[in-house]
């Protein structure tokens, strides 16, 4: 954490790069090959249920749900400490759905099915529909964002919170809906979000549970 400004814009740069050699090099050939080994099996239908782990509208529901239940929490003296967790955790994946959108709507990347349907392929810009906004990967920044901000809370649990991340980040490639590139942005997205929405939301007093 001393050091996030830093490791921002080091990975920050990394992420540009890898993601760049992926978008010119690679991305149309590994999402041709899924689509032509995998569609319609076994593994298609199995990364469809692991994508289910960080669905959009499920997440809009619990960050509803949570924020409802954090302003009923503030009248109770005192606040229980884990209502600043939850709130922490909430805040720091709707920032990175707002910046996520962001980028999808700026950047307007046509999805892996317009490569399929109608052999187009890189950025259209300013792209509102959903086969324009492939870029960043929202599911993998949504789960991202949560796994990193519960390893946050829950440090003994965080490599089990980050393989979920990564199984989710990677459905996304198997299903289809998106290029390797996409969920690489998504990760990082999540992974930095999460981590600066820590160090700017808990003071140095506060301690996290590890159990």
């Amino acid at each position: 954490m001393k050091n996030i400004k830093r490791n921002t814009i080091v990975y920050g740069i990394i992420t540009l790069i890898v993601y760049l050699l992926l978008f010119f090099l690679i991305d149309k050939s590994i999402i041709t090959y899924v689509y032509d080994n995998f569609d319609g099996t076994a593994t298609t239908v199995i990364s469809e249920y692991i994508s289910l782990g960080a669905t959009n509208s499920f997440y809009k529901l619990g960050l509803m749900a949570s924020f409802i239940l954090i302003i009923v929490l503030q009248y109770k003296k005192p606040c229980p400490q884990w209502a600043n967790y939850l709130l922490y955790i909430c805040l720091s994946i709707s920032i990175a759905i707002i910046i996520g959108d962001g980028f999808k709507y700026l950047l307007g990347r046509y999805r892996p099915i317009m490569l399929f349907n109608e052999i187009s392929y890189g950025l259209s810009f300013i792209g509102t529909s959903w086969e324009l906004n492939s870029t960043p990967s929202g599911h993998t920044l949504r789960a991202f964002s949560f796994a990193f901000a519960l390893s946050m809370v829950f440090k003994r649990y965080r490599y089990i919170f980050i393989s979920i991340a990564i199984l989710i980040g990677v459905s996304r490639v198997l299903v289809t809906d998106h290029y390797p590139s996409d969920v690489v942005f998504g990760a990082y997205i999540g992974i930095f979000t999460a981590l600066w929405t820590y160090k700017l939301f808990f003071r140095p007093d506060i301690k996290i549970s590890e159990n």
